[in-house]
């Protein structure tokens, strides 16, 4: 399958190419390739991806005391009906992967107004992540990001009903709900000073050992992080984050690159304020919380889905247009390339 991904990020990186040129075209080709994307995700093979296999059992067990501890209550009832008429995974995945991809092909649309370029980044990263792999996490993401225009025109309680529906889906959606204080006001050029020195205030932090979250005063919240940190200083969970990762650093320094163009690139997407601001909570709480790698690339990669529009805001800083189009596709395929690298399924 991984060479059936290739040709489709190649493919996709024609389109982006003359994208402009086919706008006749852009919707049904738009339409085809989520389509393709779709079926990848919905008919793997079980164990292509680290998680499959897992699911599986999740699916034939779902009556298990043991599942039903490990899996939020949407797996269970979905996998109880469908296990009336069939024993087959791949079932679940359809549901899953089809409304995960749906959400975030409309979320692109609205948030953009270029389709093709945001869908290579996505491609290279969020749907090696979340649509292949992570499929609970795939819904929870497609929801936050159709929840960004709401959040940017304050609408706050449509935001906290969509963050509840997610939570269905999966536990750590509460770890967005801060996100609510979030606003998509201008950012004035002390502002993003600040925001820009979210990068080094987390690296000071990590480095210097310093963790604020056991210090919570929320009674299960900081309870729950004090327990996961001393089970990983016994070894009994994994401790070891690399701070200095190729995607992290990559991630943070478009961040402050895309905030030093901040005047050229708001011109052209007017939700980049709370883009942003989204973007430095998400390299932040990965610093934050690196004492705890799991949750620290989840709660990271929840916020950080709306790199899939900072990294091609890069396109609106670089003329021509043909050569901003390829630096975002080389950040793209070289995203795709270590993600499914960890994946483990650069394989035939």
């Amino acid at each position: 399958m991984i060479y059936i991904l290739l040709s489709i990020f190649f493919i996709i990186f024609i389109i982006s190419l003359f994208e402009e040129r086919l706008k006749r075209y852009n919707k049904t080709l738009y339409i085809s390739v989520g389509i393709i994307l779709f079926l990848c995700a919905a008919f793997k093979e079980i164990g292509f991806d680290n998680d499959s296999e897992n699911y599986e059992f999740f699916f034939h067990n779902y009556d298990d005391p043991y599942v039903q501890l490990a899996v939020e209550y949407s797996y269970l009832l979905i996998s109880r009906i469908l296990n009336y008429f069939t024993d087959d995974v791949h079932s679940i995945f359809f549901i899953y992967s089809g409304i995960g991809i749906l959400l975030k092909m409309t979320a692109i649309k609205r948030l953009s107004n270029l389709w093709f370029l945001p869908m290579l980044v996505y491609m290279g990263n969020y749907y090696i992540l979340h649509d292949l792999t992570q499929i609970r996490a795939c819904i929870v993401s497609g929801i936050f990001l159709m929840a960004i225009i709401p959040l940017a025109e304050g609408k706050k309680g449509l935001v906290a009903m969509l963050l509840l529906l997610a939570c269905f889906f999966h536990y750590s959606t509460l770890a967005l709900f801060p996100a609510l204080i979030l606003n998509n006001k201008d950012m004035s050029k002390r502002t993003r000073l600040l925001w820009a020195m979210l990068v080094p205030l987390g690296y000071i932090l990590c480095i210097a050992n310093v963790n604020l979250m056991t210090e919570i005063p929320i009674p299960y919240i900081g309870d729950k992080i004090a327990s996961y940190q001393e089970l990983s200083e016994r070894g009994i969970k994994g401790s070891e984050i690399n701070i200095f990762n190729a995607v992290f650093v990559v991630t943070w320094f478009t961040y402050m690159y895309i905030l030093y163009f901040y005047d050229t690139v708001i011109k052209y997407n007017k939700y980049l304020p709370i883009m942003l601001r989204l973007t430095g909570v998400s390299i932040f709480s990965f610093l934050l919380l690196s004492f705890l790698p799991v949750l620290a690339f989840r709660v990271s990669e929840l916020y950080g889905i709306v790199e899939i529009f900072i990294f091609t805001n890069i396109y609106y800083t670089i003329k021509p247009g043909w050569l901003g189009k390829v630096v975002v596709c080389i950040i793209g395929i070289s995203m795709f390339l270590i993600n499914a690298f960890y994946a483990e399924f650069l394989h035939p």
